[in-house]
């Protein structure tokens, strides 16, 4: 399955990528009937023997919910009738715990560490349902959760033979010595070898005895805690859409068959059915999809047409929510597109991350894009980024001071909406390594069929909320946890290189990483544990709020100082 984007940005059913990685539309073919057999299999694996009704497509936010008070205020009714957070843990939690003996499940995720995640999955294998679990191994930094997974797994399995009760768990990881063998790698410069990896995060669940997956979901975030609580994060939720979600099953299949190493089992390979996007409904590209022998499939060229579909009038816009922007051509492509639009609305928002490129081998985009917006005089181009004060300090792993990357509340979204009406969603950065190296997805969602429009809505919400919540010129009366701060280019380095400076002493950084996790302490406390003058301290502390790093308030009517964010 190769699916396309038309002209006008909308996906092309049926159609297949010829080498020149460009859209063919088909007429009557045996991809037509491909697609008409999924909507006959969707009828005749109904529950209850009823044909099956699609439900309405959710999609669910981080962190606890998301910013938007109409996605972070929902609920989710428990099969007992309870109700509980709308969360992405929540969402993905209830749905695994609903799974019936004798069901199927298949969990495809680059990384896992939700203990909570792990334990449901372990409790479905105990009631008899069939799990496979798919995950990458290319990241070194993700061996610590993998290993806690299958340490756990082994328990389980020791102790259903115990038992004498079925424990059919199945795992394999992608490893960076598959990635290699199959020439998804870089070399860099200086001789380094970059090795892809396997970054796609969706799930697949099948009722006994359906030869196709009826439920599922997709998104850009990972199953840990972090995803859940820390990021601004996305996963869609498909409820009865055999036909979208037999193209992630063709995605599962592929991976597991071909990439994947046993890592607990022994596992059994799954079958392979190609399945194309469902007509009317969402269509899901993969980079791992071969096009011949020599290509995969492109999910840049899909994003450029829809960059080049923004509407020209007073009602077009493109808003991008990206984590990672190294890509020149799609990043220029947007430019291009405003200066051809002058009428229509560009807002750009990214990650904390993006707003310095002072390293060139990072190859970040960002404030590239501000200076050329710049030079051409584009009044309709907006660039923002989500700011945390407290995500600089002291790097480990760089031995200098800087921006964190664990201190940093990610923006680790990936998605486009032209017009605020199609969007394109999913695990893909914009960046060379996650069209050339990576295997990623985009879901593509389009608002003339009536049950999108609500999910790209629920994601404008989520992303005008980010965009307006400006960073406030004075310091607030209260530290603000995880929030939703964003700052202009100018803004953001200027207030960066003040932190760093002050950072750089260490004094300053002692007493910032006494208050570090949501610490509290008076000045007294704090001048005991510096050692230092109370006339220095107090210099000092005046010093850190006027960098935003510090705040003053009462605790319990006890004044003190906390991280300000």
């Amino acid at each position: 399955m190769a699916a396309g984007i038309s002209a006008n940005g909308i996906p092309v059913i049926c159609g297949r990528l010829s080498a020149g990685n460009r859209p063919v539309e088909s007429s009557m073919t045996p991809c037509i009937r491909k697609c008409w057999l999924g909507i006959v299999i969707a009828g005749l694996f109904g529950i209850a023997g009823a044909p099956l009704v699609a439900e309405p497509i959710e999609i669910y936010f981080g962190p606890g919910g998301g910013f938007a008070p109409m996605n972070r205020e929902r609920a989710i009714t428990r099969p007992d009738g309870s109700l509980a957070s709308a969360t992405l843990s929540q969402a993905l939690i209830e749905q695994i715990d609903a799974a019936k003996p004798g069901s199927l499940m298949k969990i495809c995720s680059y990384s896992m560490s939700e203990n909570s995640a792990t334990e449901a999955l372990v409790r479905a294998a105990e009631r008899g349902v069939r799990v496979r679990l798919l995950l990458d191994a290319a990241a070194e930094w993700t061996a610590d959760s993998r290993e806690k997974i299958i340490t756990r797994l082994r328990k389980a399995r020791e102790e259903a033979r115990q038992a004498d009760r079925a424990f059919d768990f199945q795992a394999r990881f992608v490893t960076g010595q598959t990635m290699k063998d199959r020439d998804r790698t870089r070399t860099l410069k200086d001789g380094r070898l970059i090795v892809g990896t396997m970054h796609e995060k969706f799930g697949l669940f099948y009722p006994p005895s359906s030869p196709v997956p009826l439920d599922g979901f997709c998104g850009s975030a990972n199953i840990s805690p972090t995803s859940d609580q820390i990021y601004a994060e996305n996963r869609v939720f498909f409820k009865n859409r055999p036909v979208v979600l037999r193209q992630l099953q063709e995605e599962f299949a592929r991976l597991w068959n071909e990439y994947g190493v046993t890592m607990f089992g022994p596992t059994t390979s799954e079958p392979f059915i190609p399945a194309d996007a469902p007509p009317g409904d969402v269509a899901i590209l993969c980079n791992a999809e071969p096009i011949d022998e020599t290509a995969f499939t492109r999910i840049d060229e899909a994003l450029l047409r829809m960059i080049r579909s923004v509407s020209p009038t007073a009602s077009g816009s493109l808003d991008l929510a990206m984590f990672s922007l190294t890509d020149r051509e799609l990043a220029m492509a947007i430019i291009d597109q405003a200066a051809r639009c002058p009428a229509a609305r560009f807002h750009l928002l990214f990650d904390l991350g993006q707003i310095d490129d002072s390293n060139p081998q990072a190859s970040i985009m960002a404030p590239g894009l501000e200076r050329e917006v710049a030079s051409r005089g584009l009044k309709n181009v907006e660039i923002r980024y989500k700011w945390r004060s407290n995500a600089f300090g002291f790097d480990p792993e760089k031995q200098e001071i800087g921006l964190v990357s664990f201190r940093n509340l990610f923006l680790h979204h990936k998605v486009l909406v032209v017009d605020r009406s199609r969007m394109a969603i999913g695990s893909y950065n914009w960046s060379g390594a996650g069209e050339d190296m990576n295997f990623e997805d985009e879901m593509m969602f389009d608002g003339r069929f009536p049950d999108h429009q609500p999910v790209v809505d629920r994601f404008m919400a989520e992303f005008d909320t980010v965009w307006n919540s400006r960073r406030p010129a004075n310091l607030p009366a209260e530290p603000v946890r995880n929030a939703a701060q964003t700052v202009t280019g100018p803004e953001g380095r200027e207030l960066q290189k003040k932190i760093i400076n002050l950072l750089q002493d260490p004094v300053n950084l002692s007493i910032t990483q006494r208050l570090d996790r949501g610490a509290f302490a008076t000045f007294e406390q704090l001048r005991e544990k510096s050692g230092i003058s109370a006339s220095e301290l107090q210099r000092r502390l005046r010093d850190l709020m006027s960098g935003t790093l510090l705040c003053r308030h009462l605790k319990d009517g006890v004044e003190g100082y906390s991280q300000a964010d």
